[in-house]
This record gives structure tokens, C-alpha cells and sequence, in this order.
């Protein structure tokens, strides 16, 4: 099987300039590809390495499987755009479809098929524009009992325009009308959840599989101050560094696991993705969102660092998505150890 590693690096000028340094950090380097894409031909020596930027790149991979890494790193209007020629012309790939892609970047409908499965997520409102004053007290109303809020694109699956912000009228109404002009989208305000992120990778076809999960520990956790991963900080990842949860009460990481696999299902995804979440102090777990095709980097990335755990690599994940393959010990990761 021949097999082509399909990357993207989309152009930013499109982006406002507010937004323009967060873009860029959000996206892929081409020395960060070359290195991947040798990692990888360990595991799959046939892969080659095509740049969705060459305007001739769907006749080079015509004839073979492609592993679709052209998603996600960018605004979701051009991201999505490689992936809808491969499907449109009938190009076998691994990766989420173009369904799947627009259901997972669907933050505030994601939310709502989670809370229809009994899952919990965050008090959160959609905001078509930038705020009036009643419109801006109204909502600080409406999340009454939050300190600070997060505010990011409705409709996005990077990181771009993720920002928090007490809960405040004039400090609302500032974050949302800067990221309306900057995007000219719908705009998502949540509540701000105290907790640790939890990210967990699944893969499978015909049937998923879930990589351990791993808890985003910071500096700031230390210091009991307000945190959220946003583009610059996933870009430098200073003062930050995943670690296994492997050592958290069973039945927490049930509901985990549980968690992922029916968003998986209900998003439309497949091959491999990532859930984020938060867990309080007092052990709930929320659902935050889904992201199809997600970051694979061989070192801090949660990817890689959760595929560690599992003593597993990220080009032994990845062969085991281009073969359909289970991880050694299964479905869940609860397995490990026993």
C-alpha cells in the first residue's frame, strides 16, 4: 500500500491583523512536518510527503491512501478545503470527513448532542455580534456565579480567538466586539469552568479506541489563578507539560473514556481525534469539544504524550489508524495493568 502524509500550511493574510500573530502560531512548520513524516517512516516506509499548497497535489496522491493531516491548523473556510477534494474525488484517506469536520468545528451544536447523552458541559451562550450595553449586562446576568468567561469562535476547530475574560460588561463586550471584527463570525461565550484540562486521543474506524487520557498541569495552577490553553500558549507550551491521569479514581476515568466515545460517534468522526474537557476539583467531568484531525507533534503534544503512556509511539498510532488496528490492550485504557 502506498501511502501519502498530506500537510497543509494555509496562508494567513486573510486574518485580521488582531488575529494574525495567533494564526500563525496555530499553524505547522515545515521543518515540524519533515520531522514527523521521517518519524513516521519507521512504522510506514512507503509514506511520502505531499504539500496540499502545491496546486498539483491531487495528482500525486491519485492512486494512493492518503493520511489527511491538512486539517485544523488555520481558519476552518480554508482548512477544510483539501479534505473536500479528496472526497469529492473519491481519494481513499484516513482522517475525518467533510461531515465530520464541520460537526466538530459546530462548538455550540457539539455542546448540545453532548448534554442530549447526559453528558455535562459549560453554561454557554451565542452571540451574533458585537454587544449593546443591555445586551452585554444581560449576559453578564445570565452567568451569574462565574468569575471570568470564555470567548471564542462559534464555528472554528483552532485555537484562534480563544481568550478569557472577567465577567464584566465592558471587558465582555471589549473581548467579543475585537474577535467579531477580526472574524466577522458568530461568537461562543462560556462559562469559565475552575479545573484541569483533560485531553484524550481516539482512534479506529470500525471501531474506536481511546489513548490514555492526560491532564494539562501549568504554573499558574499552582498560583489558583484562571487558565486557558489558547493559541500562543499551545504554540510555546512554556510553563506547561501533559502528564498521565493513569493514578485517578477508576470510575472518573470511566466517564472519560465514556465521554469520548460517544462524541466520537455522535460528531460523525473517525480514524483519529482528540476530546477536551475539564475536570473540577470535586471530580466532574465537562465536555468542552471535539477535534477532528488534531496536532500529531512527536514531543509535548498531547498526542504524543498520551500514546507514550500507552507505551506507544505516534507513528505506531498512526500505522494502527492507516490498518484499523486496536492498541495492544484494547479498547480502553482502563485495560492497562490489569
Amino acid at each position: 500500500m502506498e501511502v501519502v502524509f498530506l500537510s497543509y500550511i494555509p496562508e494567513v493574510e486573510n486574518v485580521g491583523e488582531a488575529m494574525l500573530a495567533q494564526a500563525s502560531a496555530n499553524l505547522e512548520s515545515r521543518e515540524s512536518i519533515d520531522r514527523l513524516v521521517e518519524h513516521l517512516r519507521r512504522y510506514v516506509p512507503s509514506m511520502q510527503a505531499v504539500d496540499a499548497g502545491d496546486a498539483h497535489w491531487p495528482e500525486l496522491v491519485d492512486g494512493k491512501t492518503v493520511f489527511n493531516y491538512t486539517y485544523g491548523f488555520g481558519l476552518l473556510n480554508e482548512s477544510v478545503r483539501p479534505t473536500l477534494v479528496l472526497e469529492g474525488r473519491g481519494i481513499p484517506y484516513a482522517g475525518a470527513t467533510p461531515f465530520g469536520l464541520y460537526m466538530s468545528a459546530n462548538k455550540p451544536h457539539a455542546s448540545a448532542l453532548m448534554r442530549s447523552h447526559g453528558f455535562s458541559c459549560p453554561r454557554e451562550e451565542l452571540v451574533v455580534g458585537p454587544l449593546s450595553t443591555d445586551q452585554a449586562g444581560r449576559l453578564t446576568e445570565a452567568f451569574s456565579g462565574a468569575s471570568h468567561l470564555v470567548v471564542k469562535p462559534a464555528y472554528e476547530e483552532s485555537s484562534i480567538g480563544l481568550a478569557l475574560v472577567p465577567n464584566e460588561e465592558k471587558e465582555l463586550s471589549a473581548a467579543v466586539g475585537g474577535l467579531h471584527d477580526a472574524l466577522r463570525q458568530p461568537i461562543l461565550v462560556q462559562e469559565y469552568i475552575d479545573g484541569v484540562d483533560v485531553t484524550v486521543p481516539v482512534i479506529g474506524r470500525s471501531r474506536s479506541s481511546c489513548l490514555p487520557a492526560v491532564a494539562l498541569r501549568h504554573d499558574r495552577l499552582h498560583s489558583g489563578g484562571p487558565f486557558v490553553f489558547d493559541a500562543m500558549g499551545k504554540a510555546s507550551k512554556a510553563g506547561v507539560h501533559y502528564e498521565s491521569v493513569e493514578d485517578w479514581p477508576q470510575a472518573l476515568r470511566k466517564e472519560l473514556y465514556a465521554m469520548v466515545e460517544t462524541a466520537f460517534a455522535a460528531l460523525g468522526l473517525r480514524d483519529y481525534a482528540r476530546l477536551d474537557c475539564r475536570v473540577t476539583p470535586d471530580g466532574r467531568c465537562h465536555f468542552l469539544e471535539m477535534n477532528a484531525n488534531p496536532q500529531l507533534g512527536l514531543d509535548k503534544a498531547s498526542f504524543a504524550v498520551s500514546a507514550r503512556a500507552a507505551e506507544l509511539t505516534v507513528g505506531r498510532v498512526i500505522q494502527m489508524v492507516l490498518d484499523d488496528a486496536a492498541p495492544p490492550y484494547g479498547t480502553s485504557p482502563l485495560a492497562i495493568g490489569r
